[in-house]
């Protein structure tokens, strides 16, 4: 899906730039983390989604990324301009003149607080005709389990049923999840069909998609 070689120094104009970035959920007892390319052209709001996907949240709830001393994310109509982020609609990741090794963070679920962190690891140019998930270990845990120390106390009910905290695999919970196993290639279906629909409507907001 990649073509070109990696690239040391600035690009020529007709060449787009593909980042490749490294994010991680800290705090785990075992590892949580993806390898992914993604164009310098997304917007930040399709940024999240490529996000979400390669992670496998289900985009329920708010969101906010920090890069460079600066928060961007949902403008939400607030009166106090000071609670609000900049608009994500309205900036791309090559706005920041990103370098290799440079980090932001992205906060997912102000409540359960899943603070992500992201590297960029390289940059490369060529053509990228949707983002693509090269590696990762673990799954993502579930919606709403209260962050990561709840999460691992919910894994520890997951298969004792008299654990107090047992209905929550019955009620709320995925049937038969797996913490370990990374899906790689059902993620990469999706960012296939994400970077279809990103291809085909430039302008559209991302959240939600509509069907192509």
């Amino acid at each position: 899906m990649v073509f070109g070689e990696a690239l040391n120094h600035s690009l020529s104009p007709d060449v787009m730039r593909i980042f490749q970035f490294h994010i991680s959920l800290p705090g785990c007892s075992f590892p949580i983390w993806r390898r992914f390319r993604v164009t310098e052209d997304y917007r930040f709001d399709r940024f999240h989604q490529v996000i979400q996907l390669v992670m496998g949240w289900k985009n329920y709830h708010l969101h906010e990324f920090s890069i460079q001393s600066r928060r961007v994310g949902m403008v939400l109509g607030i009166d106090d301009e000071t609670t609000e982020p900049e608009d994500e609609t309205t900036l791309r990741l090559k706005d920041f003149r990103l370098k290799p090794q440079d980090h932001l963070e992205y906060l997912y679920d102000f409540g359960d607080h899943w603070q992500h962190l992201l590297k960029l690891e390289s940059i490369s140019g060529g053509m990228l005709t949707a983002p693509e998930c090269i590696a990762g270990a673990g799954r993502c845990p579930t919606e709403n389990s209260g962050g990561i120390d709840r999460y691992l106390c919910l894994l520890e009910a997951r298969n004792n049923p008299q654990h107090p905290d047992s209905a929550f695999w019955a009620n709320d919970a995925e049937e038969g999840f797996d913490p370990i196993t990374f899906p790689i290639e059902k993620v990469n279906a999706e960012l296939e069909f994400f970077g279809l629909w990103h291809n085909k409507y430039p302008a559209s907001k991302s959240t939600p998609w509509p069907q192509l």
